[in-house]
C-alpha cells in the first residue's frame, strides 16, 4: 500500500507543476470499449477501441474515436503494437473536422512491487488533419498502476498518468513541446477473465496557444478479451 501511495502522490506532484494559473476548465464524460482477440497466427492478436467523448458537462457530443491495430507478444509481459486512428471532432461553434493517426507502440507488464502492478505503454502517433499537408509527430508515455481492493476480490484501486509531447510545429494545431497530461484516479472491476471496467475521474491539462484548458473528466472504460 506504501508504494501504490507513493505513486499517487509522485504523479500529482508532477502534475501540478506543469499547471498554470489561467485556465478554462469544463466536465466532460468519455466512454472507451476496448476489444481484442485472437488472430490465426502465433501471438499474434487484432484490438479495436471505440471511444465517443461529451463536453459541457456531458450536453454536446464533441469526439468520436476509431482505432483497430494488430499487436504481437514478443514475451508474455511485452508486446508491439501497430494502429491507425479516426478521430472526427465536433468543436463547438464550428464545423466537424477529422484526423488520422499512424502509431507504434510498446507495452509492457512489470513484476508487482508490494503488490502493485505496474505497466506502460509508449506510443508514437504520425498526426495529419484534413486539408492540410503538414504532418503531426507526437510521444505519448503512460504508466498505470493497480492495488487489490480488501473490499472485494473482483475489485483494485487504479491510478495511472498519461504524458504527451509534441516533436514539431503545425500551422493545423500542435506546437512543439508539452502537449498535455492526463491523471487517472478510479478503480477496476473484474467481471470475469474475459471482461473488466475501469470508472473514475480523469484530470486532462491541455497546453493551448491561448489560454490553457482543464477538462474534469468522469471516465468509464470497458474491456473485453475474446
Amino acid at each position: 500500500m506504501r508504494v501504490f501511495s507513493c505513486v499517487i502522490v509522485l504523479i500529482s506532484l508532477i502534475f501540478s507543476s506543469l499547471a498554470q494559473a489561467e485556465v478554462e476548465e469544463d466536465g466532460r464524460y468519455w466512454l472507451n470499449i476496448y476489444a481484442q482477440g485472437k488472430l490465426p497466427v502465433e501471438n499474434l492478436y487484432w484490438s479495436m477501441d471505440t471511444h465517443p467523448r461529451w463536453r459541457d458537462e456531458g450536453k454536446h457530443f464533441d469526439t468520436l474515436i476509431l482505432r483497430p491495430s494488430i499487436f504481437y507478444k514478443v514475451t508474455p509481459k511485452a508486446s508491439v503494437w501497430l494502429g491507425y486512428d479516426t478521430i472526427i471532432n465536433h468543436p463547438a461553434g464550428a464545423s466537424a473536422y477529422q484526423e488520422n493517426r499512424l502509431w507504434q507502440q510498446f507495452s509492457y507488464q512489470f513484476d508487482p512491487i508490494g503488490g502493485v502492478s505496474l505497466s506502460s505503454r509508449s506510443r508514437l502517433e504520425n498526426r495529419e488533419r484534413e486539408d492540410f499537408s503538414q504532418h503531426a509527430y507526437r510521444w505519448r508515455q503512460m504508466v498505470r498502476a493497480s492495488l487489490p481492493s480488501s473490499l472485494n476480490p473482483q475489485l483494485s484501486w487504479v491510478v495511472y498518468d498519461e504524458l504527451f509531447i509534441n516533436f514539431n510545429d503545425t500551422h493545423w494545431g500542435p506546437r512543439k513541446g508539452f502537449d498535455q497530461n492526463r491523471l487517472f484516479l478510479g478503480v477496476n472491476w473484474k467481471f470475469s477473465d474475459f471482461s473488466n471496467a475501469d470508472i473514475g475521474y480523469l484530470n486532462q491539462f491541455i497546453n493551448t496557444k491561448t489560454v490553457d484548458r482543464e477538462n474534469h473528466v468522469l471516465m468509464t472504460a470497458i474491456r473485453f478479451n475474446f
